[in-house]
């Protein structure tokens, strides 16, 4: 709370700017959900929030006494509940953490047993992460975590296996066989998956590290811009993806026009280069423009990683305050049901991956099943009915009725007024 950077928290996609959202620890944390929320949360410790707090969104390595106060804030965070600790690898300022720093958050994960949660450098064949274009780049970042698990052992859970890029497709099957390999040596590893081809992201996503860390002014030097063309238009061609699969959510106050709209339209009706769109729409959002981006994968990888053994399911949505929503929280949920049901899966599978699985891996003690001793967290949902409605953006039909530690807070899709904030911080300790 007392940090200088504290305002660059949340990297432009949850700004502090909730009465609870700087609380100046986790324990303070878990108070305010206590006392004022509907639904029931666990929390991970971000170690890119805890690196800002230190070093900002500064590109240069901590020093020893810096990295020393950043995993003694990890630690208090472990201390006082908090399931994990997440990475954020892909994200400033976590692009700029060594391998080195990496370890040493990992070993505080093994030393309480808590899980490690990464997005990894690169999700895609090529990106901006890495200067080797003869080698799947979404590889590379699995071979970090791979020597991450093997040098300090910690649980790691792969968030959001994705593809990004439709010739990053094929390299599926290979990073499916190394997360299978790891768990075949022993090692407790495992990733989640949602059920659309597109998420949600912050537009500067696709920018190259360095150039995030330049000033305005080298920014706009012809050298910096041409350098960037070449780099932005060989990756996408290289890809199998384009600024036709970058669509804005919300592009700040200045640009309302641009909500709902690819870059490639936007391109079109100004009459520029798309590139020339995209960096129009980063400046005049300050870089804190939300997209949803598409081409991450299809029905049959969806399909394969949802029959696989170590995908848990989840949706990687939130609610937006203002512009367009991802589809996935109208009922992403609703969705697995249903394409389970296609795949002639039970029920109970299905609603095991998104439930129980989780809250066991997350050590999220009395959670996650129907059965006397737990918490009474159930959907009533009448299966006949149940159906996704994502494409229309709205709620789902079929939902009856939702308790939270036994109180009903809806009825047909209806918040309960008189319900209350049921919900709780789930510490894991």
């Amino acid at each position: 709370a007392d940090s200088p950077f504290v305002s660059q928290i949340g990297g432009g996609l949850f700004p502090l700017d909730q009465p609870t959202a700087k609380a100046p620890g986790m324990g303070q944390w878990f108070a305010a959900v206590d006392k004022g929320c509907r639904a029931n949360m666990a929390s991970l410790a971000g170690h890119g929030t805890a690196r800002i707090g230190i070093n900002g969104m500064k590109n240069d390595p901590l020093s020893s006494q810096a990295l020393e106060e950043m995993l003694a804030g990890i630690e208090e965070s472990l201390k006082q509940g908090a399931a994990g600790v997440s990475l954020g690898l892909m994200y400033e300022p976590g692009i700029y953490s060594p391998y080195d720093e990496l370890v040493e958050v990992a070993k505080l994960c093994v030393k309480y047993d808590r899980i490690l949660t990464v997005h990894p450098r690169a999700e895609s064949k090529i990106s901006l992460s890495y200067g080797n274009p003869f080698k799947s780049h979404l590889l590379l970042a699995l071979e970090e975590l791979e020597k991450l698990v093997r040098e300090t052992g910690v649980r790691l859970q792969h968030s959001h296996l994705i593809f990004v890029g439709r010739k990053t497709w094929r390299d599926e099957k290979k990073a499916v066989r190394k997360l299978r390999r790891l768990k075949a040596e022993g090692h407790d590893v495992a990733f989640d998956i949602y059920p659309l081809d597109y998420g949600a992201s912050i537009i500067t996503v696709v920018l190259p590290d360095w150039y995030q860390a330049m000033s305005v002014e080298q920014r706009r030097r012809p050298a910096t811009k041409l350098k960037l063309s070449l780099m932005i238009g060989l990756t996408t061609k290289l890809l199998g993806f384009n600024f036709e699969d970058i669509r804005v959510g919300w592009g700040g106050d200045k640009q309302p026009e641009v909500v709902g709209r690819t870059i490639a339209d936007i391109a079109r009706e100004r009459g520029i280069t798309p590139l020339d769109a995209y960096l129009d729409v980063c400046e005049k959002s300050d870089f804190e423009a939300s997209v949803l981006m598409g081409g991450y994968q299809n029905e049959a990888i969806l399909q394969r990683l949802m029959e696989n053994e170590q995908s848990l399911f989840m949706t990687d949505a939130w609610v937006e305050p203002l512009g367009k929503q991802n589809g996935a929280i109208y009922g992403a949920f609703p969705l697995f049901i249903e394409k389970g049901r296609e795949m002639g899966w039970p029920l109970e599978k299905t609603v095991s991956k998104m439930t129980g699985l989780t809250a066991e891996r997350f050590r999220l003690k009395d959670r996650g099943l129907i059965r006397e001793g737990c918490f009474a967290d159930i959907n009533l949902m009448d299966m006949e009915a149940l159906k996704s409605r994502i494409d229309e953006e709205l709620p789902p039909l079929g939902i009856r009725s939702t308790f939270i530690n036994g109180v009903q807070i809806t009825s047909d899709g209806r918040m309960l007024d008189q319900a209350g904030r049921p919900g709780r911080a789930v510490r894991v300790l």
